[in-house]
């Protein structure tokens, strides 16, 4: 049977399309080649999620945040600082009128969601494990040949989503051209405990080996990204617990107190990957297939879920056995703006952070400290932050189903 539409990848963002588009009264089939359905991490060895403020009001539009909400930390304020120096910028939403910029969702609480969600939408099939060999576009429908337990399952769709990652064997046979750009650092990335909660306080602290930022989450638990030299990464990779409490204690001070646990410590090097062109006949890339980010601003699932909302506004009464690529085409440009925007922020932040220059510290205190005079200036970097940027307002970030 043909379906409307099918998404190579069930990941978040894979997850998160589906159910969009089945909102929308859309047939989705789904393929996924790991299986789903796997034993969840302990408290202390999940990774983590920001969602921005976009993010939730996404989410809340599809009548998905109800479930979400009870484990999500939100975020409340925001302390971004350069190591070694005293200028500082602190980020409130309370004067932004809001209760939180953003909230924070370990990622296999957000995953389970997705899935559960999924697995009861009626418009929704999933597949996995499932193994996709080949995608043949034509005029009016794509071909994927896939295979479940050895055995031949093709899929015909009218549109595919490639929402399979950075590193998408199948986007290669539609002779994409992937740019990538290695920033020669690790991220480690660990759950911590401290002595005091933080009440809402994330910080984004800059130090010369990189940015390393603190997220809130539930239950007074702290989800770390450290980013470092691939050296000194592996380092604190095999450190002993308490050396490398101390190392973050060097770095970060005792803001909550003592550290008195870090769960398991996860890694993975950096490399910000473009592919272009984002459509083509009957096929469109979305999150970290058409994007993989740095994660100094926390804005790659947020940037890959724009990607989906925007896609939702293309798809409105859409009559998809018409040629789309016009539609297509509009979708790649009107997403490029965001796209080039926040890679561009994230890629200055890391340019202007992540060296150990002694002029350049001092000048970026005092920036810090200026910022933090200049209101008008703080607003529009939190709102830009939340998701509230170049890419315009789709209809799911307005509430609009």
């Amino acid at each position: 049977m043909k379906q409307d539409v099918c998404i190579i990848g069930g990941g978040l963002v894979g997850l998160s399309a589906a159910l969009a588009l089945a909102r929308l009264g859309r047939s989705v089939v789904l393929l996924e080649a790991r299986d789903l359905a796997v034993v969840e991490p302990q408290a202390m060895d999940a990774r983590s999620i920001a969602l921005s403020l976009s993010s939730q009001r996404i989410f809340e539009a599809l009548d998905l945040w109800g479930d979400l909400r009870p484990n999500c930390a939100p975020i409340r304020h925001i302390h971004v600082s350069s190591a070694g120096h005293l200028g500082a910028t602190r980020l409130h939403a309370e004067e932004l009128g809001l209760d939180a910029m953003g909230q924070v969702i370990e990622y296999h609480l957000l995953q389970q969601t997705l899935l559960v969600e999924a697995e009861r939408e009626k418009a929704i099939e999933l597949r996995f494990p499932a193994s996709v060999e080949a995608v043949h576009p034509h005029h009016d429908r794509v071909v994927i040949d896939t295979r479940i337990d050895g055995h031949p399952q093709p899929v015909e769709a009218r549109l595919l989503l490639l929402a399979d990652g950075g590193q998408s064997a199948l986007a290669e046979q539609l002779g994409l051209q992937r740019q990538q750009q290695p920033y020669g650092q690790t991220a480690i990335v660990a759950n911590l405990r401290a002595e005091r909660d933080g009440e809402g306080w994330a910080w984004e602290r800059f130090t010369a080996d990189g940015p390393m930022a603190w997220l809130p989450l539930t239950r007074g638990r702290y989800a770390l990204v450290w980013t470092l030299p691939p050296q000194q990464a592996e380092s604190m990779l095999q450190a002993a617990d308490d050396l490398f409490i101390d190392a973050l204690h060097r770095r970060f001070g005792y803001r909550l107190g003592r550290l008195l646990e870090v769960g398991r410590r996860g890694h993975f090097e950096l490399t910000l990957r473009r592919a272009r062109p984002l459509t083509g006949p009957r096929w469109v890339l979305i999150g970290n297939a058409a994007n993989t980010l740095h994660p100094v601003a926390g804005q790659g699932f947020n940037l890959a879920l724009r990607d989906v909302a925007a896609l939702s506004d293309s798809l409105q009464g859409r009559d998809l056995s018409e040629p789309l690529d016009d539609m297509l085409a509009d979708y790649a440009r009107r997403r490029a703006a965001d796209q080039e925007h926040t890679i561009r922020w994230g890629n200055r932040l890391v340019s202007l952070f992540s060296n150990d220059l002694p002029l350049l510290g001092h000048a970026r205190a005092a920036a810090l400290g200026l910022l933090e005079r200049c209101p008008p200036l703080k607003a529009e970097l939190a709102w830009q932050g939340m998701g509230y940027g170049a890419g315009g307002l789709s209809g799911l970030m307005r509430g609009r189903p």
